[in-house]
């Protein structure tokens, strides 16, 4: 089984109990999706499946530099509110 790092705690985990996102190209910018299924092209970007996680992956900016992306990446908050805890 794959096994791929948390964006948020650094916890190294099997890759499908992580959720995945991918930074999509949105006009001049990135906008951050979730991508459980896999389909999206690029760099898959994971987080343990917490708000604590995903959150603190925000804060520090992990998500530009893990998809490698210069300039500006939208990040809705909405985003991680669908993780319950």
């Amino acid at each position: 089984m794959p096994e791929r790092r948390c964006l948020g705690c650094g916890l190294r985990t099997a890759k499908a109990s992580l959720a995945r996102f991918a930074a999509v190209p949105d006009g001049t910018a990135h906008r951050l999706v979730r991508d459980d299924r896999a389909r999206l092209g690029g760099r898959g970007l994971y987080t343990c499946p917490s708000r604590e996680c995903f959150t603190r992956a925000a804060e520090r900016r992990a998500f530009g530099r893990g998809a490698r992306i210069r300039g500006e990446l939208r990040i809705d908050p909405e985003l991680g509110a669908e993780f319950g805890r």
